[in-house]
């Protein structure tokens, strides 16, 4: 339902130009113009404002709400999304993405996440009504409330003063360093710098008040003046009226918007219709021209060249150029079906009807033919020969019309195998082929003659070489030739298609079919491909084909007309033409299509036919930007918002998104903006990260990735206008699964560290149990050698020293028992004497290191010192010892090594009785915490010289001895000096332990 602002002042301007005079058409022909309306998902049919914002979307203001549209979907906003009003009238887009929006109620901004309102007054209604917002080239908003001027200092909205205070402001032009105003009266102030001036509209000859609702800068730096009044620019500083050939600018209805196109052309607005004007002259565009006789409040320019315009309520129109013009019910043509086409040599076109019969196409005009019969029939196929028009028809037979007369052709009358003409073709010598629903009839001159080619239904013909005709039956493809019809195998997919058209390009023979769209055969070669909807057609229904002068194939198919060539690389490239170029009939008919001797091509449709003009040029699609609508994870509603750092404002996807890595299915749905034929646009996407190439281009918008391993990724997006040779748009999205721990590099060098570990652990624990294990033996082997070393001695001191002591005895009994005894005698008795004392003394050491109990460190050590004792006793030398304690008694020493120390110093201590000559002997005992034993020995004898010594003092035994040990023996030697003998040795590990039972040297 239509809505009015309920702004009174607004009213009353509106009111001043819908008195003004209409519109007069001066032209008759359709354009494609194409219509966004509340069918399309338009919120309300009465747009107010149109504006573009930074990513392609267009806005449109409507007295219902707000309407975003993507080139494909609309998404609409009201107050109960958070609008002030829904009764909007002005709009803006700034540089930061921001949408201004103005309304009866005050001004909005929204930033795609939140609505912030400013109201200018709140006491006054018709202070807060938002006429007009424009952006300045340093982003500066700038606004009309209330017919005053506004502009935004510090985020708020504040008066702007102006020299005339009493100005109804109705205009805003924002440049650089300039701002113009224009309002009631004509009158028109300009801000340059600092600087005021003012300039006025002249008197309307019409006596209209004048009302300047758009001041607008073309291309060409031109100021136009929009008002009720005409179009207005400013030359040489002087505002004047613009000056047209065919028409009087000041006697146009009201003009209210205004934009450019891209060749320089100034579409204006007007309160009935809009007008084009460029060089001078003055085009309209009404109803008639397949626009609308209602008021354009607004105009707009896309990013990609097309004219957008507002019109009170019919919605919103696209223009995006004129390769095809219209005949349809519009223009006079009672039917819109159109089944055949033909055209005479001197440009008439004659369209064949469904139902409403036969007309002629001339200069602009539809006229009917009347035709001799009862009831209309389809009229199916048409052909011009030789000055006459031949037509087939549904159940009527054949006809030839010479301009004058009427001549028919009948099944009745043996002319014809059926009254239900298929196709009529005309070969390069003027004979006609007539296929009909069970047979062919061949025409040459007036004579009628029958093909043999059976009962068959031809649906198509074309001449290949020679008098070679192939047809398009029911039954397969056949090929005349001298007379016979004989069938035509390729070996291709053809073989098996139902034919329904054909068209020759070079050797290249294309055929529409009925199920595989068209199938391309070289008659040469005989390779074919296919050229279907899996590359391109909208459609596999192929109703007509035929080629253009260019060398391009067009095909009218069951969705739209298409044209095909081939690129660079030898494929073919589709260009869809739909509803997009302004269409109302997508689907095409079979015989309805017709290339004219300019070039120029007719097809036929459900809904009139189309005229295309290949020197006309439309705007192709062109994508603004890509962008990313959606991303989701499989399975899941929502994406939980600790995995992403932000979202977009608009689409509400989320940025900086790491997600766990079982949440590894993610969906991506995108688009192109652009607000042409969408049917053009194609895709293709890969992610970086993964060893995929891009996909294939396609229509596909939406992919699933799944199972996607951990690591960083980037989905690209690539967007194209196909057939386009401009770069493609790209979107680029980073995201990142998150790998888990056990994935990391630290997991696994942690899992490697812990592997050595076992490992050196086992190893250890195994050489730890090993050890144990030879520790055990050790201690069994000791203790066994303990007890054998204890019945060793006793045994020993039992036998041997018994044995002494009676060998002792027996010698003292035998001096006694010699009655005489000699020197010599003597001698020899004392020394069994000596020896056997010698002998016993020695077995006393033998036996006291046998003895285990004797293994301590304690024992080692005061036997030493009792041994010098001893032998210094009945001497002049003074012994003395230091050193030893108590708890070395819990420290063992093996036997070897006790034996070797025992035996170091007793000759030491020996070779100082016999040898030294000293008064004093010392020895020293200590034990350092490094487990080393230091045994110091010193005399105050006479010294020696160690270098020549005599080898009987026994150095070389001591020195052998201390290497036994592996200890180090020093002896520093001076003489009547003295003599230092110091030796040290390291205690072996496994002896150096606690005598505190058996177990703890087995623990360790």
């Amino acid at each position: 339902m239509k809505k009015e602002p309920v702004c009174r002042q607004s009213i009353l301007l509106l009111l001043m130009f819908l008195l003004s005079p209409g519109l007069q058409p001066v032209m008759a022909q359709r354009y494609p113009f194409y219509n966004l309306n509340v069918e399309d998902g338009l919120v309300q049919s009465q747009p107010r404002d149109l504006v573009q914002d930074r990513m392609g979307h267009l806005w449109i203001a409507t007295l219902g709400g707000l309407s975003r549209y993507d080139g494909q979907n609309m998404v609409n906003y009201t107050v109960r999304d958070g609008l002030l009003s829904n009764t909007l009238s002005a709009l803006a887009a700034d540089r930061t993405g921001n949408i201004w929006i103005g309304s009866t109620s005050g001004l909005t901004r929204f930033n795609g996440s939140k609505f912030t309102h400013f109201i200018i007054d709140p006491h006054q209604t018709v202070a807060n009504y938002i006429s007009q917002i424009r952006v300045g080239e340093d982003n500066k908003i700038w606004f009309l409330a209330g017919n005053k001027l506004y502009h935004f200092n510090k985020d708020k909205p504040a008066a702007f003063p102006v020299p005339d205070t009493g100005l109804i402001i109705t205009s805003i032009l924002a440049e650089k360093n300039t701002l113009w105003l224009g309002g009631v009266g004509g009158k028109i102030l300009r801000l340059n710098g600092n600087r005021w001036d003012s300039l006025t509209m002249p008197a309307n000859v019409n006596n209209v008040v004048p009302i300047i609702y758009k001041i607008f800068k073309d291309s060409r730096h031109r100021y136009w003046f929009v008002s009720n009044a005409g179009l207005y620019t400013l030359d040489s500083g002087r505002v004047m009226l613009a000056r047209a050939r065919n028409q009087r600018m000041d006697m146009l209805p009201a003009m209210l918007s205004i934009t450019e196109d891209q060749s320089g052309g100034l579409w204006v607005g007007t309160n009935n219709g809009v007008i084009r004007y460029a060089d001078s002259i003055v085009q309209i565009f009404n109803k008639r021209s397949g626009l609308s006789d209602n008021p354009f409040f607004a105009m707009l320019t896309d990013g990609e060249g097309n004219l957008w315009m507002a019109s009170d309520g019919q919605g919103v129109f696209r223009y995006s150029g004129v390769q095809f013009t219209v005949v349809d019910e519009t223009t006079g043509l009672p039917s819109g079906q159109i089944m055949s086409i033909a055209a005479d040599r001197g440009g008439r076109v004659y369209l064949g009807t469904y139902d409403a019969g036969l007309f002629v196409y001339d200069g602009g005009a539809v006229s009917p033919i009347s035709l001799p019969m009862q009831t209309t029939p389809a009229i199916t196929a048409m052909n011009f020969r030789n000055g006459s028009l031949w037509f087939g028809t549904r159940g009527a037979g054949l006809w030839r019309w010479n301009g004058t007369l009427f001549y028919s052709y009948l099944a009745e009358n043996g002319k014809l195998p059926s009254n239900y003409i298929a196709s009529i073709y005309q070969d390069r010598t003027g004979r006609l082929w007539v296929g009909c629903v069970n047979g062919v009839v061949l025409i040459d001159r007036d004579t009628f003659k029958r093909v043999a080619a059976g009962k068959v239904s031809v649906l198509d013909f074309i001449q290949l070489q020679g008098d070679s005709v192939l047809m398009a039956t029911s039954e397969g493809l056949k090929l005349y030739d001298k007379g016979t019809v004989v069938p035509f195998p390729t070996n291709s997919p053809l073989d098996a298609a139902e034919a329904q058209c054909f068209t020759l390009k070079g050797d290249e023979l294309w055929t529409g079919t009925s199920d595989n769209g068209i199938i391309v055969y070289n008659l040469r070669t005989g390779k074919s491909f296919i050229v279907n909807r899996s590359n391109g057609l909208q459609s596999d229904f192929i109703y007509n084909i035929i080629t253009d002068d260019n060398g391009n194939v067009w095909a009218g198919t069951g969705f739209g007309i298409h044209r095909i060539s081939m690129n660079a690389q030898g494929q073919p490239s589709v260009f869809f033409y739909g509803k997009g170029h302004g269409m109302k009939g997508m689907e095409s008919n079979h015989n309805a299509v017709l290339k004219m001797r300019d070039g120029s091509i007719w097809f036929g449709t459900t809904h009139g036919a189309l005229h295309y003009r290949p020197d006309s040029k439309i705007l192709e699609p062109q994508p603004i930007s890509v962008i990313l609508q959606s991303v989701k994870l499989v399975g899941d509603q929502s994406i939980d918002s600790a995995w992403y750092r932000n979202t977009d404002p608009w689409y509400h996807v989320p940025y900086g998104l790491r997600l766990p890595f079982k949440k590894n299915n993610i969906s991506f749905t995108f688009r192109a903006i652009s607000l042409g034929n969408n049917e053009q646009i194609r895709y293709r996407y890969r992610i970086e990260g993964l060893d995929a190439p891009w996909s294939d281009w396609s229509t596909t918008n939406t992919v699933t990735f799944s199972a996607l391993p951990p690591g960083n990724y980037v989905f690209h997006v690539q967007s194209i206008a196909w057939g386009s040779n401009k770069a493609p748009k790209e979107l680029r999205y980073p995201f990142e699964i998150i790998t888990p721990f056990h994935k990391t590099n630290l997991f696994r060098l942690l899992i490697l560290a812990g592997c050595i570990l076992l490992g050196i652990s086992i190893q250890y624990l195994a050489n730890l149990r090993r050890q144990r294990r030879q520790k055990l033996l050790e201690q069994l082997r000791r203790e066994e050698q303990s007890k054998v070393r204890q019945r060793t001695a006793e045994d020993f001191h039992d036998e041997v020293g018994n044995r002494l002591t009676r060998i002792n005895v027996l010698t003292n009994v035998l001096r006694s028992k010699m009655p005489v005894t000699t020197p010599e005698t003597e001698r020899i008795i004392e020394k069994i004497q000596e020896n056997a004392a010698q002998l016993y003394s020695g077995t006393r050491d033998i036996l006291w290191s046998l003895k285990p109990s004797n293994d301590n460190l304690f024992q080692v050590i005061h036997r030493i010192r009792d041994f010098g004792g001893e032998l210094f006793q009945d001497t002049n030398i003074q012994f003395t010892f230091y050193g030893t304690d108590e708890k070395w008694k819990d420290y063992r020493l093996p036997m070897d090594i006790s034996r070797n120390l025992i035996m170091i110093f007793k000759e030491a201590l020996n070779n100082c009785l016999k040898y030294s000559g000293a008064t004093e002997v010392r020895l020293e005992a200590y034990l350092r915490p490094d487990r080393a034993l230091q045994l110091i020995l010193t005399d105050n004898g006479v010294g020696f010289d160690p270098q020549y010594v005599k080898k009987g003092h026994g150095i070389d035994n001591m020195n052998v001895r201390a290497a036994r040990i592996h200890g180090r023996l020093y002896i520093d030697s001076r003489k009547d000096k003295g003599t230092i003998l110091n030796l040290t040795f390291r205690m072996p590990r496994d002896y150096f332990t606690l005598k505190r039972g058996e177990e703890n040297m087995v623990k360790e």
